[in-house]
């Protein structure tokens, strides 16, 4: 459920500033967006994991407020490249900027939701939570996983 709902909090966010930020945005956004979301929780959770103890433990190097908007960024960028690559457009500085903000945005709605788990993220060296509930919490889960259906509503209403 916790990837679930990762997911679709930041498709939510993703679309719903893309609609902000391009009123008439092409297919290919809406793509990068929702492959850019999947892939950024996705290698976040991998890279991001160690066990300790036999317990599942975040780390350092993707659960970090400093570090983590690069991984987003370092996975957006390159989607958008491979993206133009195919389609045979070409990338302008626009089109990299946003991709790279999309990126940290995406990046971070995986980190408030984190933040808001027993396990935290990290502020410098120090691991920090907003708030200390499990992270297989339904009631959470389902509050934010609905949170982003509806974003992803009000972007197309």
């Amino acid at each position: 459920m916790k990837a679930v709902t990762h997911n679709l909090f930041s498709i939510g966010v993703g679309l719903y500033l893309l609609f902000r930020v391009m009123p008439a945005p092409s297919p290919f956004y809406l793509l990068l967006v929702v492959w850019s979301a999947f892939a950024t929780n996705w290698l976040i959770d991998v890279l991001g994991h160690v066990n300790r103890g036999g317990m599942s433990v975040r780390t350092f190097w993707t659960h970090s407020i400093f570090i983590a908007p690069f991984w987003g960024i370092a996975v957006s960028v390159a989607s958008l490249y491979v993206l133009d690559a195919v389609t045979g457009l070409e990338m302008t500085t626009l089109q990299a900027v946003f991709a790279a903000g999309l990126g940290a945005v995406l990046a971070y709605s995986h980190l408030l939701l984190d933040a808001l788990t027993e396990g935290g993220v990290f502020f410098a060296r120090r691991r920090i939570a907003l708030a200390h509930v499990r992270n297989n919490n339904g009631v959470l889960n389902a509050a934010f996983a609905g949170i982003g259906v509806v974003l992803v509503l009000a972007t197309f209403v």
